[in-house]
């Protein structure tokens, strides 16, 4: 399930780690205050950080806009 594309620049692994280090940057580790900002329950946010559940493209991009404005980096570099 973690290699399932989430969109065209990543997998479910990326966007796992991208979820995880904004919670932890953004919201001091906090899943009920990150939960609220992605319009989401306590409970899938867990469930996404974890690999329980599948990140879809919608919390990517919001993951996305939430570090924009923040300033924090929460994309990967390529590997090569």
């Amino acid at each position: 399930m973690l290699d399932q594309q989430v969109d065209d620049k990543g997998d479910q692994a990326e966007a796992q780690s991208m979820l995880t280090t904004l919670r932890d940057d953004a919201f001091d580790g906090d899943n009920q205050k990150f939960a609220i900002a992605l319009g989401r329950t306590v409970e899938q946010v867990q469930g996404m950080i974890s690999g329980a559940e599948t990140i879809d493209d919608d919390v990517v991009m919001k993951a996305r806009g939430i570090a924009l404005n923040r300033g924090i980096d929460i994309e990967q570099e390529p590997q090569s």
